[in-house]
């Protein structure tokens, strides 16, 4: 599902002008706020369901470098609903050629941190997307 765009700023590169690997975890951040809000469900949405997706566990393929200027593309997909888990994919393209994909695996987590079932209704929504 695409869920926005973005263009590469000075701030997210170093000196030989390449996005910084780190920031593109920076930019599945943004598409994860962007994607739920594409499903309906603003940040305070979220935390009223209540759902606290902490970022678990990231698996990352660098296709090819991006620079500044650049436009990027981003792609959500839900790969699966846990019990209190979701796994979504990221997919950061530049005119179509794929630039980054990320692997991600959220645990919906109380305050106390400690997992806990993810909402019914978050639930149906990742199923229906």
């Amino acid at each position: 599902m695409h869920v926005g765009q973005y263009r590469v700023r000075y701030r997210d590169v170093y000196s030989a002008g390449i996005v910084l690997n780190s920031k593109f975890l920076d930019m599945c951040d943004e598409a994860f706020t962007e994607y739920f809000r594409v499903l309906g469900f603003a940040p305070g949405d979220l935390y009223a369901a209540p759902y606290n997706g902490a970022l678990a566990h990231m698996d990352a393929t660098f296709h090819d470098t991006a620079t500044i200027d650049d436009v990027l593309d981003f792609d959500v997909r839900c790969d699966k609903v846990g019990n209190s888990s979701v796994v979504l994919t990221y997919t950061i393209t530049r005119a179509g050629a794929p630039v980054f994909t990320g692997t991600a695996r959220y645990v919906n987590v109380d305050d106390d941190g400690t997992p806990t079932p993810v909402p019914e209704v978050i639930r149906s929504a990742l199923e229906a997307s």
